[in-house]
């Protein structure tokens, strides 16, 4: 009875599973009927695959098995009947193991199709071939055809595959000059000889990529740290850099002039700059002035962007000083006073004066708060006058920058002195521009 419910429970789970197929054999029992193929036959068992997966059956429950023939049974049935100089029988033969999921057996008579009938459109189709020039080609042939090439299992251009090999390299050649970096003692001299031995005697386009690549993350990191511990590895990158020469070269120094933390490194930069000579360089750096005290930073710029816009003009004013292209000077002179426009901000404290001019107040101080508001606050000894410590200062930015940087650049190309007089310094520029400029 146990046994006999057992197969009860296993044909009603087999009828809940999707059919093998329409080509499995039928096991008829005693309490149901399994679907599946017979992969194994004994006296004592018998081994059925279903889609559910192995079942074993007792061949005294098996009352009658009702064999059918597989699509691969039929396909070899039909293909022995089909001629052997049949291109059309072979291509319907063909769609037929399409349809059957047969998709080598299909290939094999599209082929066969194509062996006899050279032109037959939909076989080529099948089998991949396209059309080019009235000549049948293979999808690879075609791709060729078209000038890709292979690269990681794929079809790519040929610029696509020197892109990702350069990438790959590259990216080598970053990771040996971390090492580099990361290895002590960190001063110029033994960075410098670490990058020698690194980079060899004539080091490839790719090294020079990667060093510059390098730089550029590194003066970003500095930047952004409290901490600078590569310093002496910028000095020693940006001296190599300025050796390379080229125009990537150049465009890397001229951003280090600027946007590098430490003074030393961009003055390295811009001394190599200077040692050109060249007229661009001069005119890269007004550019920055004219960009960064124009209405975008003045105007709409937010104090993270005011901030960046007083860095970039004081460095850009400091590299035109040791350029020493007279022809900066009109840009220098419009840049050396700036007005920010900043909105009002409630959490702003008005900066406030202290006087102790007034004979009635003793031991205390009179405090003006900048908006007409005058209060008494007591002296204590010791105190700050009655004033928080600088950690409770709030620090309320202003609105006017002088730019000393630029002033000093006046000074240096002019040989004058006309204070923080915009309109003194140009004028004077118009006057004796003939003689500075050749």
């Amino acid at each position: 009875m146990k046994h006999t419910t057992q197969l009860l429970c296993l044909a009603i789970a087999l009828a809940l599973v999707p059919l093998a197929g329409a080509w499995a054999d039928i096991i008829h029992l005693r309490t149901g009927r399994v679907e599946g193929m017979i992969v194994k036959r004994t006296a004592t068992e018998l081994v059925v695959e279903t889609t559910a997966g192995k079942v074993t059956l007792n061949p005294a429950d098996v009352v009658r098995i009702e064999r059918r023939s597989s699509p691969l049974e039929l396909y070899r049935e039909m293909a022995s009947k089909v001629g052997a100089k049949d291109a059309e029988g072979h291509f319907r033969l063909g769609l037929w193991c399409l349809d059957q999921r047969l998709f080598g057996e299909a290939n094999r008579e599209f082929r066969a199709t194509i062996a006899l009938d050279p032109n037959h459109k939909v076989a080529r189709e099948r089998l991949g071939y396209v059309q080019r020039d009235g000549k049948w080609l293979t999808r690879d042939e075609a791709k060729r055809a078209d000038g890709f090439v292979r690269h990681n299992d794929k079809w790519v251009t040929q610029e696509q595959r020197s892109n990702a090999k350069h990438r790959r390299a590259l990216a080598s050649w970053r990771k040996r000059l971390r090492r580099v970096v990361s290895a002590r003692p960190t001063t110029e001299q033994a960075v410098a000889r670490r990058w020698a031995a690194a980079l060899g005697e004539e080091p490839d386009e790719v090294a020079h990529a990667a060093l510059r690549s390098l730089l550029r993350e590194m003066t970003d990191d500095a930047r952004k740290s409290r901490r600078d511990p590569t310093s002496g590895a910028r000095l020693a990158m940006v001296r190599l850099i300025a050796a390379q020469g080229g125009a990537e070269a150049i465009a890397l120094l001229r951003r280090t002039a600027v946007a590098d933390g430490q003074e030393s490194v961009r003055t390295v930069a811009v001394e190599a700059l200077a040692g050109r000579k060249n007229i661009d360089d001069t005119a890269y750096f007004v550019r920055l002035l004219r960009q960064f005290s124009g209405a975008r930073y003045r105007v709409r710029g937010d104090k993270k962007s005011r901030a960046t816009a007083r860095r970039v003009l004081r460095h850009a004013a400091v590299a035109l000083g040791r350029l020493g292209d007279a022809r900066a000077v009109p840009a220098l002179a419009n840049a050396l006073i700036v007005r920010f426009h900043i909105a009002e901000d409630k959490e702003d404290v008005p900066p406030m004066t202290i006087g102790f001019s007034s004979s009635n107040l003793v031991g205390g101080t009179m405090l003006s708060d900048g908006l007409g508001g005058q209060f008494v606050t007591p002296i204590a000894e010791g105190s700050n006058f009655g004033l928080g410590g600088s950690e409770a200062e709030r620090k309320v930015e202003s609105g006017f920058y002088f730019n000393e940087a630029a002033y000093y650049a006046l000074r240096t190309l002019t040989g004058k002195d006309l204070d923080q007089d915009k309109r003194a310094w140009l004028a004077w520029w118009y006057r004796n521009r003939h003689e500075l400029v050749p």
